[in-house]
């Protein structure tokens, strides 16, 4: 038996018109992964949430900025083991780590030697998104990794459209560079 939908201001119940609506929509809501969706929820809350001590690319956005990057992006997620960069390849990526951790790792004559190792809401890749640029680490996921991912050409784009990005950029190459402990 099925219910016609009728305008609610024609003797309806807009209970039951309303509840009709949702049936007619759910039809025709697309499939998606709601573990994945879950995941990335929880990711973006406890990155936003760390200890206001652990400044990192994402807690320096403001909420504009990260809702305007999660808009340019697009969310992939990667298994343990995987290589998201790797040296001497021409970069085409800028990613935001949002859960997972990655090691960077350069070849020091012959022998693989770890540099750094990125934490959720750290950026990662953004050195080579200048036209032409080439990758200076290889970057391997040592657990399962959900980044935001940009095209470094969106990347530029983001970078221009959102005047105070450059230099969170430049304070995080500085805190970089100036950590003690940079492979820990």
């Amino acid at each position: 038996m099925s219910k016609e939908i009728s305008d609610p201001t024609s003797n309806g119940d807009i209970l039951d018109w309303m509840h009709a609506l949702g049936k007619q929509r759910d039809q025709i809501v697309p499939d998606f992964d709601i573990e994945q969706t879950m995941r990335f929820v929880r990711a973006i809350r406890d990155i936003s949430a760390g200890e206001a001590a652990a400044v990192n690319f994402w807690n320096a956005l403001t909420t504009a900025d990260q809702g305007d990057l999660v808009s340019a992006a697009q969310k992939q997620t990667f298994h343990a083991g995987s290589v998201l960069m790797r040296e001497g390849e021409r970069a085409e990526t800028v990613m935001v780590i949002l859960d997972g951790h990655v090691k960077v790792r350069v070849d020091d004559q012959g022998r693989e030697r770890v540099i750094a190792d990125r934490r959720p809401g750290d950026v990662i890749g953004e050195s080579g998104a200048e036209p032409g640029g080439v990758r200076n680490a290889t970057v391997v996921a040592t657990e399962p990794v959900l980044a935001l991912v940009l095209t470094t050409e969106n990347y530029r784009a983001f970078v221009s459209e959102h005047p105070d990005l450059p230099l969170i950029v430049k304070q995080q190459t500085w805190d970089r560079t100036t950590d003690p402990n940079p492979g820990a």
